[in-house]
């Protein structure tokens, strides 16, 4: 069963205690880490319900591509999660989000976890691979 960490204009974040998984829908441009302040704390919060091995669903269809001093915020919110024992991680991107893609890839890339992280076009495909 799904527990709610946060919701707001920008993102939700849940979490499946049951399945071990978190679960982000973000939404909108972020183009400042001003916008989202309380991301990354909000994202440990949800850590602290999991255990070594979780997966991670991420929603990335009503996301634009968010502003440059954001991708240093994203690239710690994934090292937090590589520290808290994430397993894979599947993003669900509309299909045509091609730049979002890139950059995705390349804040993957520095955060080390190229080799745990797929990008799909629907929600069965990522929770077949996050399910296997």
């Amino acid at each position: 069963m799904k527990k709610e960490i946060a919701k707001n204009e920008y993102y939700e974040i849940y979490v499946d205690e049951e399945i071990n998984r978190v679960y982000w829908v973000m939404r909108g441009h972020w183009k400042k880490p001003s916008d989202v302040p309380e991301y990354r704390k909000h994202n440990i919060d949800s850590l602290n319900y999991l255990k070594p091995g979780f997966t991670t669903l991420i929603d990335l269809r009503d996301m634009e591509v968010p502003g440059a001093e954001v991708l240093d915020l994203m690239v710690e919110v994934s090292r937090d999660a590589e520290e808290a024992g994430q397993g894979r991680q599947a993003q669900v991107l509309k299909k045509d989000f091609l730049e979002g893609v890139r950059i995705s890839r390349d804040v993957i890339k520095e955060s080390g976890m190229d080799l745990k992280m797929m990008q799909f076009g629907t929600f069965g495909e990522a929770i077949d691979w996050l399910n296997r």
